[in-house]
């Protein structure tokens, strides 16, 4: 016969995290003694409460206290065992404790029953057999027995809780899992008693409480049943009108870009169910291609997210546009009404599954992947794709605007598209798609005959690409030979009209120097000079070489005119300095001599003859007269001494 149920596992559980260094031991009383309250050593006296040997307090400097073995063993399960004493102990001596929320919740509907309050006791006891039940501990308050569970390893089993609930027997399970083994008593008091977490394990009110919110919840679910038999009837009303309507072909661009990706083998396949897209089937696929194969390459793609891409670009008919769960009652109540129905999702998971299978994508667990050189190839696809139908463009623009400059309504330029050109050998068409240099030289060709269509333009001589443009060369060719014959006479008119200002300048040039050279040099020989240098640089007589002077040869003259004209400034101006030097000179002769003559007269006053006779007579010391004599200062003082060793008539002794 089985024994009474508890929480407590039946096998033994797996070593504790700190070996066997436990806080508590069983003093010879009885009680669990905190490793604080004790001796250090063996004078601890305290044994195992798991297995019952012997205990050393260690309580050193360096580790936290706590007890030890005497003989060294694993004790299996001894911090579970003594926490659980522990508590029943705190149980049994404190006389309240916290009692947790009571709460109602069924179905998201959830009511507080009660809140945590502090349950004051009068008796308590533990491991009471209640027939098949043996509760942790039982206290009794205020006329109320409340069972208590002690969760450290494993929290209480379901076969107790049914026993609990069949016996209507209130009990709260306090979880001390997470309890600290190294805390001091007082602490372990106030987290079984208040802090650590708790819960009711069986509550009347609660469970009263939660039969009250199942009817409410099942009221409730039956409105929403009628709810959803009401929408899914109206979705099913919307689905079965849009069915029937027929789907439009869709954007081409959409198709032209699969085409470019090299995908147009793999859509306008038909998927069953897709009446729910309201575009053709190639239009809808090239868009999921380029979402999955294109966009998202390397990246995992969902068929909701694949659903929703659609659904942005507009391509599902308006009941389908709306993001719906499509549960499988509302699926049934559609198939009813419309046979073939398939959700979007189903359909577009069947078309990316045929994808899967054929290699161009990869199905995955949540749903499909694009390898990232698919992508990239793609996308190199329909750049050159795209460049090419630019280049084609180009092409045609380039040769609509030939055709109005050459103001030909020629309509025929799709055959001349697609028919080959003797000067290249292939079709313009076809250099447009492959481009390179054979395109660029066919542009450059088109650019020079568009330059011929334009008015006045040159006639090209090359080929004219079988283009209809002989008439408009031969115009040009005709504007070409009229505009030369203009040039012509136009530089003979300029020659002519040249040729009469040189002469004109010359003539001009000839009068100017000529009065220059007269007025310099004398009218004589500034003609005489003139007709020289005009007959050295001409060669001609002077009447002719006069007006046949270029302006080389004017610079000339005037460069020999410049330096003869230099020559004589610079003889004019020696002879000037010249006569300034003998004025200065006569300048103090006259003076010396007026000096001394005024001495003269001073010496030999009252005898002017003697004075004039002295003066101007020969002396023999000069060997000639002192007047002569007198040039300069020096002369002067040589006069002068000459005259104080004469003395006036009648003083001689």
């Amino acid at each position: 016969m089985d024994g009474p149920a508890s929480c407590h596992p039946s096998t033994p559980p797996p070593p504790d995290g700190d070996g066997t260094k436990l806080p508590y031991g069983l003093a010879e009383d009885g009680r669990l003694a905190h490793v604080s309250e004790v001796a250090s050593g063996l004078g601890c006296r305290c044994r195992c409460p798991g297995c019952g040997e012997r205990l050393v307090a260690r309580k050193g400097a360096i580790k936290v206290h706590h007890f030890a073995h005497h003989v060294d063993r694993a004790c299996v399960g001894a911090w579970e065992t003594t926490l659980h004493r522990l508590a029943k102990e705190i149980v049994l001596e404190a006389r309240d404790i916290l009692l947790p929320d009571a709460v109602a919740e069924v179905d998201g509907l959830r009511h507080d029953v009660a809140f945590a309050t502090v349950f004051p006791y009068e008796a308590a006891e533990a491991e009471v057999n209640m027939g098949g039940l043996r509760p942790d501990a039982i206290i009794r308050g205020r006329g109320r027995e409340l069972l208590l569970e002690f969760h450290v390893r494993h929290p209480c089993g379901p076969e107790k809780l049914v026993l609990l609930r069949e016996r209507n027997l209130p009990s709260v399970e306090i979880d001390l899992s997470r309890v600290p083994r190294h805390a001091s008593r007082a602490e372990h008091t106030e987290l079984v008693l208040r802090g650590a977490p708790r819960h009711w394990l069986h509550n009347a009110k609660v469970v009263a409480e939660e039969a009250r919110l199942r009817r409410i919840a099942a009221e409730r679910a039956a409105v929403e049943k009628r709810r959803l038999q009401r929408l899914h009837g109206r979705i099913a009303d919307e689905v079965a009108g849009a069915w029937i309507e027929p789907a439009s072909p869709g954007h081409s661009s959409w198709r032209i870009r699969a085409i470019d990706a090299g995908f147009g083998g793999f859509v306008g396949r038909s998927v069953p169910g897709a009446g729910c897209f309201s575009v053709a089937a190639e239009t809808w696929q090239a868009a999921f291609l380029d979402h999955v194969a294109i966009s998202a390459a390397g990246h995992l793609v969902t068929g909701d997210a694949a659903l929703r891409t659609l659904q942005k670009r507009q391509m599902l008919k308006a009941p389908f546009q709306i993001r719906r769960n499509w549960e499988p009652e509302l699926v049934t109540h559609i198939q009813e009404r419309v046979p073939g129905f398939r959700p979007p999702h189903e359909v577009i998971t069947d078309y990316a599954d045929w994808l899967a299978e054929r290699g161009l994508l990869m199905r995955v667990r949540h749903g499909w992947v694009a390898a990232q050189t698919v992508g990239w190839k793609a996308r190199q696809r329909m750049e050159a794709a795209s460049e090419a139908r630019r280049r084609q463009g180009e092409l045609q623009d380039k040769l609509g605007t030939l055709l109005r400059a050459a103001e030909l309504p020629w309509t025929d330029t799709a055959s001349w598209l697609d028919r080959a050109v003797p000067e290249f050998g292939v079709a313009p068409r076809v250099l447009a798609e492959e481009g390179g240099e054979g395109f660029e030289r066919l542009m450059r060709r088109l650019d020079e005959l568009e330059r011929m269509a334009q008015p006045h333009a040159s006639p090209y001589e090359g080929g004219l690409l079988s283009l209809p443009l002989d008439a408009v060369r031969l115009r040009r060719r005709d504007e070409a030979r009229a505009r030369q014959e203009a040039a012509r006479l136009e530089r003979e008119e300029f020659a002519r009209q040249a040729a009469e200002r040189r002469r004109k300048e010359s003539g001009d040039f000839v009068a100017t120097l000529v009065l220059d050279a007269v007025a310099l040099m004398g009218e004589d020989a500034g003609t005489a000079w003139v007709r020289e240098a005009v007959g050295a640089a001409t060669g001609l007589p002077f009447d002719e070489g006069r007006f046949a002077l270029d302006w080389q040869a004017r610079n000339r003259i005037n460069e020999a005119m410049a330096g003869e004209r230099g020559r004589i400034m610079a003889a004019r101006e020696a002879e000037r300095r010249c006569l300034d030097r003998e004025a200065e000179a006569a300048a103090v002769v006259a003076g010396c001599r007026s000096r001394l003559e005024a001495e003269v007269i001073a010496r030999f006053p009252g005898q002017p003859d003697w004075a004039q006779m002295w003066l101007r007579g020969k002396h023999p010391a000069l060997g000639r007269s002192p007047w002569e004599q007198c040039v300069d200062e020096r002369s002067l003082e040589r006069c002068r001494s000459l005259l104080d060793a004469a003395r006036p008539k009648g003083r001689r002794r």
